[in-house]
């Protein structure tokens, strides 16, 4: 799971994902999924029908939006060590990724229904390798489509809480030389780096339900589990009542992430994420993984992260 800012900072948010300083089990993402527990009443879908629709969305290489956003008040002095794994430069080249926006994420769609809320999508966007391990095995690409929980967006704290973001995530496989057709629109639209990673201008069609090839997302094996965005996300970015991610921790007994700058020093991300992985890879062509991976060359993958104690990596659907 970048920054958002409500119109147009959610939507160079989240290619991603401090402790809270208000105790909290630490459930950081990505994940080497090899333990699992059955779950035998899975939260269900019960409205998704509306992604089998030709979408516009626009097209965005984020490769250098910066970390820190002084005019939403971020106060970063970046990078947070002059060398190694800890060195980070204020642009952002080390998440930098392929992004489609919503341009209607304010009107709420498309959205689904899980579990009973509504999750608008505010965009999807593509790590390589894929961030989620499974038995210790990657694949090439890993697709996230970010949902935020509708009723959270104006609430008393913003999308601060456990599940204020739902992330339908599918990682994908480079194989032979068919392309997948459902996805050659995308590929095809991936945008140069331009100097502010802003917006490319440009526009893409395609059918969601067509991409993730689902025909009920009730019934398909998935992983799920409560975790957290993959990057440092900006103050503003959550919501217009958020305090989880700002400068100052506001004492009010709920978890604070603090700024970019503290997200990155302490190498924790905010944890307002219901994940679902879905169990089975999309399958691309050697050549789309390759068109991905030319503009990215060198990976946009976080590690992965420890299990944390009290993390439960339900298996949802285990047919």
């Amino acid at each position: 799971m970048k920054k958002i800012n409500l119109l147009t900072g959610i939507l160079t948010f989240l290619t991603m994902l401090a402790p809270c300083v208000v105790t909290a089990q630490q459930s950081q993402t990505p994940i080497n999924i090899t333990t699992t527990t059955v779950q035998g009443s899975p939260a269900q879908f019960t409205s998704y029908s509306g992604l089998n629709a030709t979408f516009t969305f626009q097209t965005q290489n984020t490769l250098n939006s910066a970390f820190c956003n002084s005019g939403a008040g971020d106060v970063c002095t970046l990078p947070t060590a002059p060398s190694g794994v800890n060195a980070y430069p204020v642009a952002n080249t080390r998440w930098g990724t392929y992004k489609l926006n919503n341009p209607n994420y304010g009107s709420c769609a498309p959205s689904v229904t899980f579990g009973g809320s509504q999750y608008c999508l505010l965009e999807f966007h593509f790590h390589g390798p894929a961030e989620h391990w499974v038995n210790n095995s990657v694949t090439d690409l890993e697709v996230h489509f970010v949902y935020f929980k509708l009723a959270d967006f104006t609430g008393p704290y913003g999308l601060c809480n456990p599940d204020s973001l739902l992330v339908l995530g599918q990682r994908m496989v480079g194989n032979g030389n068919t392309p997948n057709s459902a996805w050659t629109n995308v590929f095809n639209a991936i945008p140069a780096a331009n100097a502010t990673g802003a917006n490319s201008g440009q526009t893409v069609s395609f059918n969601i339900a067509g991409m993730m090839g689902m025909n009920n997302f009730n019934t398909a094996p998935s992983y799920r589990y409560s975790g957290g965005l993959t990057a440092p996300i900006s103050i503003g970015t959550l919501g217009p009542n958020s305090t989880c991610v700002a400068t100052t921790n506001p004492n009010n007994s709920r978890p604070w992430w603090g700024n970019p700058q503290r997200q990155l020093t302490e190498e924790t991300y905010p944890q307002i994420v219901s994940w679902v992985l879905f169990r089975q890879p999309i399958q691309l062509s050697v050549a789309q993984v390759q068109q991905f991976k030319t503009v990215f060359a060198d990976g946009n993958a976080r590690a992965v992260q420890p299990v944390g104690n009290g993390t439960t990596i339900y298996f949802a659907n285990p047919n």
